[in-house]
């Protein structure tokens, strides 16, 4: 019973029926064609080198990779090899680089077409989700949420990993659903196969992945064998194997994804600090630290800035308290963005809009299927950790917004639910 609990809709669970129509052709293309509508501004109002103006590391290391020079050299020149990104956004965008130019103007409109179709593909996932979960309602009211939501709209343009991140994250949900409803060696391996390749592109979500294969092994534990969760784990390793080894034979250190943590630890922790990045100290600005960069080479560097961030800590602690909860409150409310302006007040309300629903809709979840609700909270409790210790910027917040927003659906149907009087069966506890 408990298995078909976690993977069954908590309406047919009840008796009652999940009726009614899915529009998601309409929802994904009303969300394409808004996206679609982002690009058109950029392309004819901005620079046209304006995408690679940010993220200019992830840039730097595809033409490095294109070129045949390796995954090195993040902050130009040639300072040798690197693990500061994970490798696997970075060589997608080699690819782009290598058939249409590095930092071209085509490049930079075939990266955000990708992006888009992630954004797409999001939509798409995570509409099956909530129709499997909460009925056809919910699943229409989350599509359209995402669909028209302003900062997700332009989340195409950031030139970064967050559009493939959240797409990843959504669909390991939906895996991990099929996992309990219908396990299977090749569900299984896939489960793990996902982990090992989300790890590659967002160091973040591992964490994430394997405590939602802990929680379906565990949802599914009377009808899956043990071996198919080992083997879901031994897949996992043998994703991220190539890329730790090739870190120890090439920086000398045992380095799981990336090498960059001491450096977050450092640029987010020091006196007078905002929570947010300090861009001023990164060495893509600073010269002074691009020379101690390049004068330690990657790895002593990375282990200096961690010392330094370390000592700040076990010093200034109650700094580091107030800006750990100052980072919370940023990453909740959406006012982790640098540029601030007259849209600040437009995102933060979007993404407050999905925290306080969504929140609400895990309470309601909480009291009518506890296991359904972990699920949900498991990347709402880890996937933000590292950030509430470094810095706390949107697009980390923006990988997380499929699931609240689902969440906010469930709440939003449930109220009308009970607002126009229909009559609710409660599943039982």
């Amino acid at each position: 019973m408990e298995i078909e609990e976690a993977a069954a809709p908590l309406d047919a669970r009840a008796g009652a029926t999940t009726a009614g129509r899915l529009h998601t052709s309409r929802i994904v293309a009303l969300a394409a064609s808004l996206r679609l509508g982002i690009l058109w501004l950029v392309v004819t109002h901005f620079p046209h080198d304006w995408l690679f103006g940010r993220g200019i590391e992830l840039g730097l290391v595809a033409d490095n990779l294109q070129a045949g020079r390796g995954f090195s050299s993040p902050y130009g020149g040639s300072t040798g090899p690197t693990a500061l990104l994970a490798p696997g956004y970075p060589a997608v965008i080699a690819v782009i680089f290598r058939l249409f130019g590095s930092f071209t103007f085509t490049s930079e409109i075939v990266v955000m077409l990708m992006q888009i179709a992630f954004a797409c593909l999001t939509v798409l996932v995570m509409m099956r989700v909530a129709h499997r979960m909460f009925g056809a309602s919910a699943a229409n009211v989350a599509g359209t949420i995402w669909a028209v939501s302003i900062p997700l709209l332009w989340m195409p343009t950031i030139f970064w990993e967050s559009c493939l991140s959240t797409l990843l994250l959504v669909s390991f949900i939906a895996l991990a659903l099929q996992c309990v409803r219908r396990p299977s060696v090749a569900v299984w391996v896939l489960l793990g196969a996902t982990s090992g390749g989300a790890a590659l592109i967002n160091p973040a979500l591992l964490l994430v992945c394997l405590a939602i294969i802990g929680w379906a092994a565990y949802q599914s534990r009377r009808t899956t064998s043990p071996s198919y969760v080992l083997l879901s784990l031994l897949m996992a390793f043998l994703v991220l194997a190539p890329w730790i080894v090739r870190n120890e034979r090439t920086l000398h250190a045992f380095i799981p994804v990336r090498s960059c943590f001491g450096f977050e630890l450092w640029n987010g922790n020091q006196p007078g600090g905002g929570g947010l990045l300090q861009e001023g100290l990164h060495p893509t600005y600073n010269r002074s630290e691009l020379a101690l960069y390049t004068s330690l080479g990657e790895v002593r560097y990375m282990q200096q800035k961690a010392t330094l961030a370390k000592a700040f800590i076990r010093s200034h602690p109650g700094e580091f308290v107030r800006l750990t909860l100052k980072r919370v409150v940023l990453f909740w409310t959406g006012a982790g963005q640098p540029s601030g302006g007259s849209t600040s007040g437009v995102i933060v309300f979007f993404t407050m809009f999905t925290t306080v629903l969504g929140i609400a809709g895990l309470i309601l979840l909480l009291r009518r299927r506890k296991s359904l609700a972990l699920l949900y909270a498991l990347p709402m409790v880890i996937f933000p950790l590292p950030y509430y210790v470094t810095h706390a910027d949107l697009r980390y917040r923006l990988v997380l917004d499929p699931l609240m927003t689902i969440l906010a659906a469930y709440a939003l149907t449930r109220a009308y639910s009970q607002m126009s009087g229909k009559r609710t069966i409660e599943p039982e506890a």
